[in-house]
């Protein structure tokens, strides 16, 4: 494989973490609801999550655009710049990573603020931002304004919903967590924890938000694998897509029972326990949190995984 499309899955895989992390600070943001006013540090440090993800995010456009244009041109990568002009003007990757890169930069616009305009700015800049990054993808290959091309937007979507919710709430009760402790042992230093009855209710909006982007990733997921393979004439698991589909499904199935165990057996502890604020309670925390932090690293996975099956032909071979 060329060395630059190996930077190239590298850089696609860093943009698909920055974008679920961005879209999971503006989820998690909307799921503290009334909370955040006791919990102004949060709702902080999420605005400042947010911005800081979609600010790199635009830098990893730029840095694949250069990378785009040297594969495309075969020319050494210190030397592509003539050739980005081309890629952007004379191919349909071009259009497409135009239109990816302007909601980027419009959701950039939002800032790092919490409020109902700066939360409506980012989520449609980073709605037109999928919606270029699926033009760009194989789900384009027959056309643009296409059913596939729209139901890959709607997984694209759900996938970092899924995946962002879950890799930024699992630092924010860490936070809690550790504020929570300072708060009992007397060394609170100015940090916010959030209630119990508070936490509960953000840990519950989490796995209703989660499960059903759980459910149309799978079912999107589907379609999308039944048409990316509908012309092979080899066996799947015969070809490179089909490992690598199976490794994708594999890390899947793990969030999954991760994320499953979860809502079947602490979240119910934390609903029961969270009104008594005593030792089951934090126990019950505890368990939810680490289960979750597990979840989040198999999440990291997942979006490392796409991001090669992105740069792997359906046919066999790499892009």
């Amino acid at each position: 494989m060329d060395p630059l499309v190996v930077v190239q899955i590298v850089v696609a895989a860093t943009q698909d973490v920055l974008f679920a992390v961005a879209a999971g600070a503006l989820v998690c943001s909307a799921m503290l609801g009334r909370s955040s006013q006791r919990c102004p540090a949060a709702a902080a440090a999420l605005g400042r999550s947010r911005l800081g993800a979609l600010g790199m995010l635009v830098a990893a456009c730029g840095l694949y655009l250069w990378l785009q244009a040297a594969v495309m041109s075969g020319a050494p990568f210190g030397e592509a710049g003539p050739a980005v002009s081309a890629v952007l003007t004379q191919s349909h990757f071009g259009i497409a990573w135009t239109v990816g890169f302007a909601g980027a930069l419009l959701a950039c616009f939002a800032g790092a603020q919490s409020g109902r305009t700066a939360w409506w700015l980012a989520s449609v800049g980073m709605v037109v931002y999928v919606a270029g990054k699926a033009a760009a993808s194989h789900a384009a290959d027959t056309g643009d304004f296409t059913l596939r091309e729209a139901v890959h937007v709607l997984h694209l979507a759900a996938t970092a919903l899924w995946a962002g919710s879950v890799m930024v709430a699992a630092p924010l009760l860490w936070r809690w967590n550790a504020a929570l402790s300072k708060v009992i042992t007397g060394e609170a230093l100015g940090l916010t924890a959030a209630n119990p009855a508070d936490r509960a209710a953000f840990c519950t909006r989490l796995s209703h938000l989660a499960t059903i982007a759980l459910a149309v990733v799978i079912v999107t997921g589907i379609y999308n694998a039944t048409q990316d393979t509908a012309h092979l004439t080899t066996p799947l698991l015969n070809v490179l897509y089909g490992h690598v589909l199976t490794l994708k499904l594999v890390c899947v199935a793990l969030a999954v029972l991760l994320g499953g165990y979860n809502r079947m057996i602490y979240l119910p502890r934390l609903q029961h326990t969270a009104a008594a604020d005593g030792p089951a309670y934090r126990a019950a925390q505890r368990s939810f949190d680490r289960l979750l932090i597990l979840e989040a690293f198999t999440m990291v996975a997942v979006l490392a995984v796409a991001g090669i099956l992105g740069h792997t032909s359906p046919s066999g071979g790499q892009m």
